[in-house]
């Protein structure tokens, strides 16, 4: 216990570490939405940064070769709070569509807030605010991530719960494919917000095939929807089960 609780020390260490010393480029930057694509880049060096420092092996899986011309919309799983960095690994700059209480954070607040698209789930009209907000980043050309659950929900693992509808709407009315991403091992290196308990191990990172909508309707959207689930929900269970 006593070396995990080092080892924890020195992972939060390398996190702020590397955020301290990117943070007045972006601090520069975010200000000037010209800029967001280079600061998306800067967020994406700094979680390679971090987890390199922290020593956990990241170990990216593509199902698929990446067409970096093709906007996306990325959909993973959230059991931890660990994987918002690492789905910020993604090689192309995207913008998250996150919970609001991250924005009340000094100084990386004003960051997430000013970069990403922030909503108030208990709220219709943050949540309404939000679907424009997402709308007009992809008129704008920006890929989006989404964690569909609506935030850490777990309440057996690796079962996931039931998806939000605003990424799915977002990709049918635009055409855009959803990226289902599947990160099997956070869970296991960060429960919780336990950050001095926090495990070495192995990070995957799985990247399936997009799934492109059939079409513009609800029931479109709703079949998107079921389909993503599936398709993380199966690449979880079988993890599960290769132990």
């Amino acid at each position: 216990m006593i070396l995990r609780r080092l080892y924890s020390f020195w992972a939060v260490f390398s996190m702020v570490f590397f955020f301290v010393l990117l943070i007045i480029p972006l601090l520069l930057m975010v200000p000037f939405k010209s800029m967001h694509k280079i600061a998306l880049k800067i967020n994406c060096i700094w979680a390679w940064c971090f987890l390199k420092m922290a020593f956990i092996p990241i170990i990216q899986e593509w199902k698929f070769k990446l067409d970096e011309s093709q906007q996306y919309i990325l959909c993973a799983n959230h059991f931890s709070y660990l994987d918002i960095p690492i789905l910020g690994l993604f090689p192309m700059p995207f913008k998250f569509v996150g919970k609001s209480s991250l924005a009340r954070i000094p100084i990386f607040g004003y960051m997430y807030r000013t970069l990403h698209i922030t909503v108030n789930r208990s709220s219709y009209r943050s949540r309404a605010r939000s679907l424009v907000k997402a709308r007009d980043a992809v008129q704008k050309g920006f890929n989006l991530g989404f964690f569909p659950e609506g935030g850490i929900r777990l309440e057996s693992y690796p079962t996931m719960v039931d998806f939000k509808d605003g990424a799915f709407k977002i990709a049918v009315e635009n055409n855009l494919p959803i990226l289902p991403v599947t990160m099997p091992d956070n869970y296991h290196i960060l429960q919780d917000d336990d950050l001095l308990n926090i495990r070495r191990m192995k990070c995957r990172i799985i990247y399936h095939e997009p799934i492109w909508p059939k079409g513009q309707t609800d029931d479109d959207a709703k079949k998107l929807r079921e389909d993503v689930f599936r398709v993380i929900q199966s690449e979880l269970n079988q993890s599960l089960t290769d132990g």
